[in-house]
């Protein structure tokens, strides 16, 4: 998703200029430049760049507010949250106002707490989206929820549970102390956020904004103990993920991370590397080559494909023969509280 969805506000722009921002758009890139290298932008490349930054802190203002207010009100619950990604790392990492474009808010809470999140985020106005298929199963991993303008994705794992083995209570007892606005909440500790950082741009395939490339070298700029981080990820079967993720943010952001043993001689890493950021899109059959070679152990990516050939079955079986909505998967009201 691009910092700026309307086109027509470059169209004041130099031609030569144009195709530039659309570039530095589609890798969620102008906020961080104009942080960066405002000052030292032409003209008409500072005013857009400082424009989008402008965009993106007016959102991520809204977004904060939200979680926030959900953040507070689980915690009247009882229910502890980590924030991920976006808001998380802005806060963090990035430690300028507007500098991070994020498109949601992503929370993490335990999955012995899922019932009664829902239950609050459908009291709070929230609506579940069947965003993907299963996504009201028991063990899937996250649901997502809108409310007027905003995305609420509700974690309740980092990934789908078959796909790796992640140590919850590790990720929970390290949890890091978070200042969001004005609420204490928390975050993955560095080493868990470089791996989940790793793992996400995994499932998507590597096809992921340049945006998360510096997401992943300023985590690592944070301090992480390099022998420790590997052993997590190999323990909780992320290691491929981890490899290919600091091999593709080393190759294009030279000395900010440690390029793997081997580097890109490994051929999934070199067809990674080769692709990135060209104009074809990856085909499906891409895509699966990809998913497939990065699971730590071939058992773990046969049993991912099981179940989601069984959960891409039964959501076929509820759209068209049952044709439930979200609400009632979810065993919510008809209609609203």
């Amino acid at each position: 998703m691009s910092v700026c969805a309307d086109p027509t506000q470059a169209s004041s722009l130099p031609s030569e200029d144009l195709a530039l921002v659309a570039a530095a758009r589609h890798h969620r890139l102008t906020p961080w430049l104009s942080v960066t290298c405002g000052d030292r932008l032409p003209g008409t490349l500072a005013q857009a760049f400082r424009r989008d930054r402008l965009v993106t802190l007016a959102r991520n203002m809204l977004l904060t507010q939200v979680a926030e207010e959900v953040i507070r009100a689980l915690a009247d619950d009882g229910i502890p949250a980590i924030v991920l990604k976006g808001l998380d790392y802005e806060t963090r990492v990035y430690n300028v106002p507007g500098a991070r474009p994020t498109s949601d808010v992503d929370l993490l809470v335990p999955e012995d707490s899922r019932r009664r999140a829902f239950t609050l985020l459908d009291r709070l106005g929230f609506e579940p989206r069947a965003a993907a298929p299963g996504f009201d199963e028991s063990d899937y991993h996250e649901v997502a929820w809108r409310r007027g303008g905003v995305e609420l994705d509700l974690h309740l794992a980092l990934a789908p549970l078959v796909r790796c083995r992640i140590d919850y209570r590790a990720v929970w007892a390290d949890s890091a102390p978070l200042r969001l606005g004005n609420t204490d909440t928390r975050g993955l500790s560095v080493p868990h956020a470089i791996i989940f950082q790793a793992l996400h741009m995994a499932i998507d395939h590597f096809q992921v904004p340049a945006i998360y490339l510096i997401d992943l070298a300023r985590l690592w700029a944070s301090g992480v103990d390099e022998d420790r981080l590997v052993a997590v990820a190999s323990a909780w079967r992320c290691r491929r993920p981890l490899e290919s993720a600091l091999a593709l943010t080393a190759k294009f952001i030279p000395g900010s991370v440690p390029a793997p043993a081997g580097g890109a001689s490994e051929p999934r890493i070199r067809r990674i590397l080769d692709a990135y950021g060209g104009p074809r899109a990856l085909s499906r059959a891409g895509e699966l080559a990809r998913k497939f070679a990065h699971f730590d152990r071939p058992l773990d990516g046969v049993r991912y494909f099981v179940v989601q050939s069984r959960r891409n079955l039964r959501e076929r079986w509820e759209q068209e023969i049952r044709r439930r909505g979200p609400r009632e998967r979810l065993n919510l009201s008809a209609g609203k509280k």
